[in-house]
């Protein structure tokens, strides 16, 4: 986690209704949410550095994109990244694991989703995929 205060989520998602309940659950839950849904996710996560990203893979760029260029951006390479999806699907998991993402969650969530979140933020515990 870094030095502030509270440890920060890049939610890179472009559906306004799951975003703004994630980003409420979030805070509420002492996570400090910052919204990008224009697909413009490198280049926040390279100012921001969050702790965690989520990120969506169905947006007007495909995420399996956006996760490679983070992964290969010096700057946000270490970045743990949650891929969200509204589809399970084993194949696309794999891919989404083996380009570097800590974890692949469906859609709808379970409600201790953003908990095990909070915990990767703050580097408590084992990473989340197996």
């Amino acid at each position: 986690m870094s030095d502030r205060s509270k440890p920060v989520i890049l939610i890179s998602d472009d559906e306004p209704m799951l975003v703004s309940a994630l980003s409420r659950e979030a805070r509420r839950i002492g996570l400090e949410p910052v919204a990008d849904t224009t697909s413009n996710v490198v280049d926040v996560a390279r100012r921001l550095k969050p702790d965690v990203i989520l990120l969506d893979l169905r947006q007007r760029v495909d995420g399996r994109d956006l996760l490679a260029r983070l992964k290969r951006d010096p700057a946000t390479r270490d970045v743990k990244v949650i891929v969200l999806s509204a589809v399970e699907d084993q194949f696309m998991r794999h891919t989404c694991l083996e380009l570097g993402a800590d974890d692949y969650e469906v859609k709808p969530f379970d409600p201790t989703f953003l908990r095990k979140v909070a915990r990767l933020a703050m580097n408590e515990g084992p990473e989340l995929a197996a």
